[in-house]
């Protein structure tokens, strides 16, 4: 399968769902592929997680709200 539409399949799960759910969906979703394009779907799944890491770390980083919870969390 192609990594687009993995991609894409990815995006509708995720739309769909959140948290442990969404974890649920992945897994029965690489439960039907086949070796290489389970391969895939671990690169696309681990590149949103890295993408959604980074756009906290920046939200942290520009100030505001979040900020202000950050320091709170990290006795700051």
């Amino acid at each position: 399968m192609a990594r687009a539409e993995i991609a894409h399949r990815v995006d509708e799960l995720a739309r769909e769902y959140s948290g442990p759910a969404f974890a649920d969906a992945i897994r029965a979703y690489a439960a039907t592929l086949d070796e290489a394009s389970q391969e895939e779907l671990r690169e696309v799944v681990l590149e949103r997680a890295a993408n959604f890491d980074q756009a906290i770390m920046e939200r942290i980083d520009t100030g505001g709200w979040m900020r202000r919870q950050w320091d709170k969390a990290s006795g700051q």
